[in-house]
């Protein structure tokens, strides 16, 4: 699959088959300050939990092991792999730098194969 990693900060997740729609958006987060990365949740356009709040994410992979229960808890559905992919390029761009840079040549380089 070719991901579109342009507009990354904002990753809707829309549940259908929920008792109700449930229109969720994941928004990565890295706090330059404290070096740690985290994932907000907002609902129905209000927010409604961060994950990582309490951890200490100190890299871009550690939110994406326990999001699917972090989300489970909040009545939102588990990511699919496609999301979890969006969702840590999100991360990754959040921190910016030469990570971000790195990450990007890597998917140049991926699709020239």
């Amino acid at each position: 699959m070719d991901f579109d990693f342009e507009n990354l900060s904002r990753l809707p997740i829309v549940d259908l088959e929920a008792s109700g729609v449930v229109n969720a958006e994941l928004r990565p987060v890295f706090d330059p300050a404290l070096r740690t990365f985290s994932v907000q949740l907002w609902k129905d356009g209000e927010p409604s939990g961060i994950h990582g709040l309490i951890d200490n994410f100190r890299y871009a992979d550690e939110p994406l092991e326990a999001v699917d229960a972090f989300l489970a808890e909040r009545g939102v559905r588990a990511l699919t792999g496609d999301e979890a992919v969006l969702l840590y390029a999100g991360l990754v761009r959040a921190k910016g730098g030469p990570d971000w840079q790195m990450f990007l040549m890597d998917v140049a380089a991926s699709r020239q194969l």
